[in-house]
């Protein structure tokens, strides 16, 4: 049996548009204090904020597809498609990341001073109070309609914050000591970091695409509801306590559970049909994500 999958009212339109366009305005912040401090750690973190602007679109496309509901032709949805969106994110984080490496190597070529430092690092500062509210308020809406386009981008923000405080530290303490090298040495981290957000972007979708399972404590915890409602049920000695051929998977952000039931041979059709209902309703109830087919067997068929 199906059940449908409760709807909430998606933000991820709304959020991923504002962060595309607030990422627009950091990276605006970001690139006016490079070119006041020629830092190529601050270049470094202003190509990161060309990430976030992508990624942000992408997202917000993304998130407009993924939503729409099951049809004839898709009748498990569009969820999916957030995996794909996701890849091609990281095909531009990878490609930013070898433009800060390209930076990272003419920069060592020809070291250069950095020049009003403080006001550049005035406009860092400002980037950093975006991002984290930005960062925190989209990964708590992605773990509200479990979504991997909304962690993703989360997460990446996030990443963000981290990234140009270090930035922020390193370029003082290379000012300060006088040892320019370390501002190149700053922005090669950034860089292989970057690299390393890419492929493990890449990894996460293509696993998912796999169709992996739920996450061990959902599965512990959905069988807990369906061993507790068997037991507290009120169909007498009709039930056989026993489940079966048990299997998750994961599809964006909606999931799937299948499983058999095994009943009493002499069990009527509307009472099992109301058990499998009220454990599709009991399961929904803590996961609305969730979608529940139950196949009834009867107990004399499972003893063939």
């Amino acid at each position: 049996m199906n059940s449908n999958i409760s709807t909430f009212k998606s933000k991820a339109i709304r959020l991923t548009l504002l962060s595309f366009f607030i990422s627009i305005l950091i990276f605006v912040f970001k690139l006016t204090a490079f070119f006041i401090t020629k830092s190529v750690a601050i270049y470094s973190d202003a190509m990161e904020s060309i990430i976030n602007i992508i990624s942000a679109f992408i997202a917000f496309l993304g998130s407009k597809i993924a939503l729409k509901p099951p049809d004839e032709k898709y009748p498990y949805g569009y969820t999916k498609l957030e995996y794909f969106i996701s890849i091609i994110e990281a095909f531009f984080i990878l490609f930013a990341s070898i433009s800060i490496l390209w930076k990272v190597y003419q920069q060592i070529l020809n070291p250069r001073p950095f020049i009003n430092l403080n006001i550049g690092v005035f406009l860092i500062l400002i980037t950093i109070v975006l991002n984290s509210f930005l960062s925190y308020y989209i990964h708590r809406q992605g773990k509200i309609e479990n979504s991997p386009i909304l962690i993703s981008h989360a997460s990446h923000l996030f990443t963000d914050v981290l990234t140009t405080a270090g930035v922020i530290i390193g370029v003082y303490i290379a000012h300060f000591s006088k040892l320019l090298v370390l501002d190149s040495i700053i922005g090669l981290i950034i860089g292989i970091n970057i690299l390393y957000l890419g492929y493990r972007i890449i990894k996460n979708s293509i696993t998912a695409l796999l169709d992996i399972s739920l996450p061990k404590e959902k599965i512990d915890s959905i069988q807990r509801i369906i061993e507790n409602t068997i037991k507290n049920s009120s169909y007498g000695t009709y039930i056989i306590h026993d489940i079966h051929d048990f299997k998750t998977r994961r599809a964006g952000r909606k999931g799937f559970v299948e499983f058999h039931l095994t009943v009493s041979g002499d069990m009527p059709v509307r009472e099992a049909h109301n058990l499998c209902d009220e454990l599709e309703k009991k399961i929904i109830e803590k996961f609305p994500e969730l979608s529940v087919t139950i196949h009834i067997e009867p107990e004399e068929e499972k003893k063939k």
